[in-house]
Protein backbone atom coordinates (compact mmCIF):
# COMPACT_ATOMS: atom_id res chain seq x y z
CA UNK A 1 0.00 0.00 0.00
CA UNK A 2 1.25 3.46 -0.91
CA UNK A 3 0.27 6.61 1.00
CA UNK A 4 1.52 9.97 -0.24
CA UNK A 5 1.60 12.93 2.12
CA UNK A 6 1.72 15.98 -0.12
CA UNK A 7 0.43 19.46 -0.96
CA UNK A 8 -1.56 19.98 -4.14
CA UNK A 9 0.70 22.60 -5.81
CA UNK A 10 4.04 21.77 -4.20
CA UNK A 11 6.51 21.19 -7.03
CA UNK A 12 8.11 18.31 -5.13
CA UNK A 13 4.71 16.74 -4.53
CA UNK A 14 3.82 17.10 -8.20
CA UNK A 15 7.07 15.37 -9.12
CA UNK A 16 6.23 12.30 -7.05
CA UNK A 17 2.60 12.19 -8.20
CA UNK A 18 3.86 12.38 -11.80
CA UNK A 19 6.18 9.42 -11.23
CA UNK A 20 3.43 7.41 -9.53
CA UNK A 21 1.11 8.11 -12.46
CA UNK A 22 3.72 7.12 -15.04
CA UNK A 23 4.19 3.84 -13.21
CA UNK A 24 0.41 3.36 -13.01
CA UNK A 25 0.59 2.99 -9.25
CA UNK A 26 -2.44 3.64 -7.09
CA UNK A 27 -1.93 5.49 -3.84
CA UNK A 28 -3.85 7.07 -1.01
CA UNK A 29 -3.61 10.83 -1.12
CA UNK A 30 -3.10 12.62 2.21
CA UNK A 31 -3.16 16.39 1.77
CA UNK A 32 -0.86 18.40 4.05
CA UNK A 33 -1.78 22.10 4.08
CA UNK A 34 1.46 24.06 4.05
CA UNK A 35 -0.26 27.37 4.76
CA UNK A 36 -1.90 26.00 7.88
CA UNK A 37 1.60 24.69 8.73
CA UNK A 38 0.45 21.11 9.06
CA UNK A 39 3.93 20.00 7.93
CA UNK A 40 5.40 21.38 11.16
CA UNK A 41 2.93 19.70 13.49
CA UNK A 42 4.29 16.92 15.72
CA UNK A 43 2.38 14.09 14.04
CA UNK A 44 3.80 14.96 10.61
CA UNK A 45 7.31 15.75 11.90
CA UNK A 46 7.33 12.29 13.48
CA UNK A 47 6.73 10.94 9.98
CA UNK A 48 9.14 13.33 8.24
CA UNK A 49 11.71 14.90 10.59
CA UNK A 50 12.61 17.52 7.96
CA UNK A 51 9.10 18.97 8.12
CA UNK A 52 8.64 19.21 4.33
CA UNK A 53 6.46 17.50 1.74
CA UNK A 54 6.18 14.99 0.25
CA UNK A 55 6.62 11.83 2.28
CA UNK A 56 5.81 8.36 0.99
CA UNK A 57 4.60 5.54 3.21
CA UNK A 58 5.13 2.18 1.50
CA UNK A 59 3.71 -0.53 3.74
CA UNK A 60 4.99 1.31 6.81
CA UNK A 61 8.39 2.15 5.31
CA UNK A 62 8.75 5.95 5.10
CA UNK A 63 10.70 7.53 2.25
CA UNK A 64 11.31 11.31 2.18
CA UNK A 65 12.76 13.84 -0.29
CA UNK A 66 11.13 13.84 -3.73
CA UNK A 67 14.20 12.86 -5.75
CA UNK A 68 14.92 9.99 -3.37
CA UNK A 69 11.28 8.90 -3.61
CA UNK A 70 11.19 8.75 -7.41
CA UNK A 71 14.40 6.69 -7.53
CA UNK A 72 12.94 4.45 -4.82
CA UNK A 73 9.82 3.94 -6.92
CA UNK A 74 12.00 3.05 -9.90
CA UNK A 75 13.87 0.45 -7.83
CA UNK A 76 10.80 -1.10 -6.22
CA UNK A 77 8.42 -0.92 -9.19
CA UNK A 78 10.64 -1.46 -12.27
CA UNK A 79 7.91 -2.88 -14.51
CA UNK A 80 7.47 0.48 -16.25
CA UNK A 81 11.05 1.64 -16.62
CA UNK A 82 11.99 5.29 -16.15
CA UNK A 83 15.76 4.86 -15.94
CA UNK A 84 17.86 4.38 -19.10
CA UNK A 85 19.68 1.07 -19.41
CA UNK A 86 23.03 2.44 -20.57
CA UNK A 87 25.28 4.09 -18.00
CA UNK A 88 25.94 7.28 -19.98
CA UNK A 89 22.24 8.07 -20.40
CA UNK A 90 21.58 7.16 -16.76
CA UNK A 91 24.30 9.63 -15.75
CA UNK A 92 22.58 12.35 -17.80
CA UNK A 93 19.33 11.47 -16.07
CA UNK A 94 20.92 11.87 -12.63
CA UNK A 95 22.52 15.16 -13.63
CA UNK A 96 19.07 16.62 -14.35
CA UNK A 97 17.65 15.20 -11.15
CA UNK A 98 20.54 16.96 -9.39
CA UNK A 99 19.93 20.18 -11.35
CA UNK A 100 16.29 20.11 -10.29
CA UNK A 101 17.38 20.14 -6.65
CA UNK A 102 20.47 22.36 -6.82
CA UNK A 103 19.15 25.12 -9.12
CA UNK A 104 15.50 24.75 -10.08
CA UNK A 105 14.08 24.23 -6.61
CA UNK A 106 15.64 27.07 -4.61
CA UNK A 107 15.19 29.66 -7.34
CA UNK A 108 11.64 28.67 -8.24
CA UNK A 109 10.87 28.84 -4.52
CA UNK A 110 12.36 32.33 -4.34
CA UNK A 111 10.54 33.55 -7.47
CA UNK A 112 7.29 32.07 -6.14
CA UNK A 113 7.36 33.92 -2.84
CA UNK A 114 5.93 37.34 -3.72
CA UNK A 115 3.21 36.32 -6.20
CA UNK A 116 2.15 33.10 -4.45
CA UNK A 117 3.39 32.45 -0.92
CA UNK A 118 3.10 35.99 0.43
CA UNK A 119 -0.33 36.32 -1.19
CA UNK A 120 -1.54 33.22 0.63
CA UNK A 121 -0.11 34.30 3.98
CA UNK A 122 -1.75 37.71 3.62
CA UNK A 123 -5.09 36.02 2.92
CA UNK A 124 -4.68 34.01 6.12
CA UNK A 125 -4.20 37.30 8.06
CA UNK A 126 -1.31 36.08 10.17
CA UNK A 127 0.65 38.75 12.01
CA UNK A 128 4.45 38.79 11.78
CA UNK A 129 4.55 37.85 15.46
CA UNK A 130 2.29 34.84 14.85
CA UNK A 131 4.41 33.69 11.91
CA UNK A 132 7.61 34.06 13.92
CA UNK A 133 6.08 31.92 16.67
CA UNK A 134 4.97 29.34 14.11
CA UNK A 135 8.50 29.22 12.68
CA UNK A 136 9.75 28.16 16.10
CA UNK A 137 7.86 24.89 15.58
CA UNK A 138 9.76 24.10 12.37
CA UNK A 139 12.20 21.21 12.96
CA UNK A 140 14.64 22.48 10.32
CA UNK A 141 16.58 25.57 11.52
CA UNK A 142 17.64 26.46 7.96
CA UNK A 143 14.05 26.60 6.71
CA UNK A 144 12.90 28.36 9.91
CA UNK A 145 15.54 31.10 9.56
CA UNK A 146 14.67 31.67 5.90
CA UNK A 147 10.98 31.81 6.72
CA UNK A 148 11.46 34.38 9.50
CA UNK A 149 13.75 36.48 7.31
CA UNK A 150 11.11 36.61 4.59
CA UNK A 151 8.43 37.69 7.08
CA UNK A 152 10.66 40.48 8.38
CA UNK A 153 12.27 41.62 5.13
CA UNK A 154 10.27 40.12 2.26
CA UNK A 155 11.88 39.18 -1.05
CA UNK A 156 13.37 42.15 -2.88
CA UNK A 157 13.10 42.90 -6.59
CA UNK A 158 16.86 42.31 -6.84
CA UNK A 159 16.56 38.86 -5.23
CA UNK A 160 13.69 37.95 -7.52
CA UNK A 161 15.63 39.06 -10.60
CA UNK A 162 18.65 37.04 -9.47
CA UNK A 163 16.37 34.00 -9.17
CA UNK A 164 15.11 34.47 -12.73
CA UNK A 165 18.72 34.87 -13.88
CA UNK A 166 19.58 31.48 -12.38
CA UNK A 167 16.50 29.89 -13.97
CA UNK A 168 17.34 31.49 -17.32
CA UNK A 169 20.76 29.86 -17.14
CA UNK A 170 19.28 26.46 -16.26
CA UNK A 171 16.73 26.61 -19.06
CA UNK A 172 19.55 27.49 -21.45
CA UNK A 173 21.31 24.32 -20.35
CA UNK A 174 18.08 22.41 -20.94
CA UNK A 175 17.88 23.77 -24.47
CA UNK A 176 21.39 22.44 -25.15
CA UNK A 177 20.68 19.09 -23.46
CA UNK A 178 17.64 18.52 -25.66
CA UNK A 179 19.54 18.93 -28.94
CA UNK A 180 20.60 15.27 -29.38
CA UNK A 181 17.25 13.73 -28.51
CA UNK A 182 13.67 14.39 -27.49
CA UNK A 183 14.31 13.90 -23.75
CA UNK A 184 16.79 15.20 -21.21
CA UNK A 185 18.75 11.94 -21.05
CA UNK A 186 18.65 11.48 -24.84
CA UNK A 187 16.32 9.01 -26.52
CA UNK A 188 14.80 7.68 -23.30
CA UNK A 189 12.00 9.37 -21.41
CA UNK A 190 13.14 9.16 -17.80
CA UNK A 191 13.07 10.42 -14.24
CA UNK A 192 15.05 13.43 -15.51
CA UNK A 193 12.00 14.70 -17.40
CA UNK A 194 9.72 13.96 -14.45
CA UNK A 195 12.06 15.81 -12.07
CA UNK A 196 12.16 18.98 -14.18
CA UNK A 197 8.53 19.13 -15.35
CA UNK A 198 7.04 20.72 -12.19
CA UNK A 199 9.51 23.60 -12.32
CA UNK A 200 8.72 24.45 -15.94
CA UNK A 201 5.04 24.24 -15.05
CA UNK A 202 5.56 26.72 -12.20
CA UNK A 203 7.64 29.12 -14.31
CA UNK A 204 4.72 29.33 -16.74
CA UNK A 205 2.52 30.92 -14.04
CA UNK A 206 5.15 33.20 -12.53
CA UNK A 207 6.25 36.63 -13.75
CA UNK A 208 8.63 35.47 -16.51
CA UNK A 209 6.77 32.82 -18.57
CA UNK A 210 8.69 33.94 -21.65
CA UNK A 211 11.67 31.98 -20.30
CA UNK A 212 10.02 28.80 -21.60
CA UNK A 213 8.45 30.28 -24.74
CA UNK A 214 8.95 28.71 -28.17
CA UNK A 215 10.38 31.98 -29.46
CA UNK A 216 13.11 31.93 -26.86
CA UNK A 217 13.71 28.20 -26.39
CA UNK A 218 12.12 26.06 -29.12
CA UNK A 219 13.49 22.73 -27.88
CA UNK A 220 12.33 23.35 -24.30
CA UNK A 221 8.91 24.42 -25.62
CA UNK A 222 8.62 21.26 -27.75
CA UNK A 223 9.73 19.13 -24.80
CA UNK A 224 7.14 20.84 -22.60
CA UNK A 225 4.42 20.18 -25.18
CA UNK A 226 5.31 16.47 -25.21
CA UNK A 227 5.33 16.36 -21.42
CA UNK A 228 2.01 18.17 -20.99
CA UNK A 229 0.28 15.85 -23.46
CA UNK A 230 1.12 12.74 -21.42
CA UNK A 231 -1.84 11.21 -19.62
CA UNK A 232 0.26 10.72 -16.49
CA UNK A 233 1.09 14.43 -16.43
CA UNK A 234 -2.56 15.37 -16.76
CA UNK A 235 -3.51 13.00 -13.95
CA UNK A 236 -0.73 14.10 -11.60
CA UNK A 237 -1.20 17.82 -12.13
CA UNK A 238 -4.99 17.79 -12.03
CA UNK A 239 -5.19 17.55 -8.23
CA UNK A 240 -7.39 20.48 -7.26
CA UNK A 241 -6.73 22.89 -4.43
CA UNK A 242 -9.00 21.65 -1.62
CA UNK A 243 -9.06 25.14 -0.10
CA UNK A 244 -11.47 27.07 -2.31
CA UNK A 245 -10.77 30.29 -0.37
CA UNK A 246 -7.11 30.13 -1.43
CA UNK A 247 -6.35 32.97 -3.90
CA UNK A 248 -4.05 30.62 -5.86
CA UNK A 249 -5.85 27.90 -7.80
CA UNK A 250 -3.06 26.82 -10.15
Amino acid sequence: MLILYNYWSSVCSQKVRFCLSEKELTFENRHVNLFDFEHWRPDYVKLNPKGVVPALDHDGHIVIESNVIIEYLEDVFPEIKLRPKDAASAAKMRLWIFNSEEIAHPYVNLASYNPRHATRLKKKRYSVEELTAIAATCPNPIIAARFVNRQLNGVSVAEEEAAYGALDYLLGEMELALSPGPWLSGQDYSLADIAMAPYVSRIEVLRRPELVSAARRPRVAEWWQRISERSAFKEAFSLANPDKTDPIQR
